[in-house]
């Protein structure tokens, strides 16, 4: 009988102490330090004779029903217990309040039940900024930056245009993400840069804007061969930063500062090797650039083919003339006969009796007679020209 009893009060007394329960929500709690925290506990339908609360191991309260209360002096005026549902507030919270909190709960049935949450206590992020090399930036150097700042800080984040900086090649990041060193430095390493300190109350942003000096990268623009008389334009172009200054030397002689090389009306001697070199002042770098330049004359004789066309074209319109003439000459030459040209006007509106073959054969033998010629036909009289009529000579040929 004595056993039976013996191993009843061992198993309420290990179910009173070991059962655990979903007395509290998951954690964990994270407050800043001087805030209040309230830790509250999931309803239970039990009647609550007895609760407990510990901090890593230490009780900070204790409440026996119906009214006997137990404060750790180190936590006078600073927690409240809720007698019902046993929740506990902690006022004023220090970075020493960071820990665990166990729950434990006596039910009147004598069965108990036990739970714990953590809390997390940290110090606002405040006084930050970034640190970065001292003097001026070149590139293909190193440069390290570092964030600084007060509280308590979780994490670390570079940002670049919104984006999250990551190991690479030439960015390396120490001290949990607090340095970044970059090496080494090119000029699209220019920019603004955000570092984000934060924890799980606060957090600040801090910008530090990143200024690559480079160059100069220096080349020139223009045609190598000119027409003499013509302009020579020559442009020197130079990557840098700073602007770099610019010198130009012809065929060894100092010529113009300005980027664009221009001379008027240029000569034969003219001709050779036209220099642009840059200076940065900040890098200390110096470059040039050459380019050759020649000067022709220009020459006055044409072409061959073009002369080619020119004496095919004369020929041609030679041959043309002296088929033309010819045909002309053939056309209007005049007969070589003695014939006599005698104009006769136009008779308009009058008859002429001419005498027909008919009328001349007489009844004489058609025997052939020398006989002399007919004096010739009286000139007829001129009559008046009509006023609506064009005249025209007519010119017949008479046989003497």
């Amino acid at each position: 009988m004595e056993q039976a009893v013996v191993v009843i009060l061992v198993i309420t007394l290990l179910t009173v102490s070991g059962q655990e329960g979903n007395l509290l929500p998951p954690g964990p709690i994270n407050k800043e330090v001087g805030a209040n925290v309230l830790l509250t506990t999931i309803p239970s339908s039990e009647q609550i004779s007895i609760i407990r609360w510990h901090f890593n191991g230490t009780e900070v309260i204790k409440y026996v029903r119906p009214g006997t209360i137990t404060v750790n002096p180190n936590y006078n005026g600073r927690v409240n217990l809720n007698y019902t549902t046993g929740d506990l507030e902690l006022k004023n919270l220090t970075m020493a309040d960071s820990g665990k909190y166990t729950l434990t709960f006596t039910f009147e049935s004598g069965l108990g039940n036990q739970d714990h949450i953590l809390l997390q206590v940290f110090e606002p992020v405040v006084s930050f900024d970034i640190t970065g090399p001292e003097g001026n930036l070149i590139e293909n150097s190193t440069g390290t930056f570092t964030c600084k700042g007060n509280g308590t800080i979780s994490s670390t984040v570079w940002l670049k245009k919104d984006e999250i900086l990551a190991n690479s090649n030439s960015i390396t990041f120490l001290d949990d993400n607090r340095t970044m060193v970059i090496n080494p430095l090119l000029r699209s390493d220019s920019g603004d840069y955000q570092c984000v300190i934060s924890n799980p109350v606060s957090s600040s942003t801090a910008t530090y804007s990143i200024t690559v000096n480079y160059g100069p990268d220096v080349r020139i623009l223009g045609a190598q061969t000119f027409e003499e008389g013509s302009a020579i334009l020559l442009l020197c172009v130079d990557d840098s930063f700073p602007a770099a200054t610019i010198t130009w030397t012809v065929q060894g002689m100092p010529a113009k500062n300005a980027s664009l090389y221009v001379t008027e009306n240029s000569k034969l001697s003219d001709s050779g090797e036209y220099k642009c070199t840059c200076w940065n002042s900040v890098t200390g770098i110096r470059a040039s650039a050459v380019q050759s330049v020649t000067v022709r004359a220009v020459s006055s004789r044409l072409g061959p083919g073009v002369e080619a066309g020119i004496t095919v074209g004369v020929i041609f319109a030679v041959v043309i003339l002296v088929v033309l003439i010819y045909f002309l000459v053939k056309h209007f030459k005049k007969p070589t006969d003695t014939v006599r040209e005698t104009p006769v006007p136009m008779i308009v509106n009058q008859q002429t009796t001419v005498p027909t073959v008919d009328k001349l054969k007489g009844s004489r033998p058609n025997v052939y007679q020398n006989s002399q010629p007919s004096p010739p036909l009286r000139k007829p009289p001129t009559l008046p020209r009509p006023r609506d009529t064009n005249d025209s000579d007519i010119y017949c040929n008479s046989i003497n």
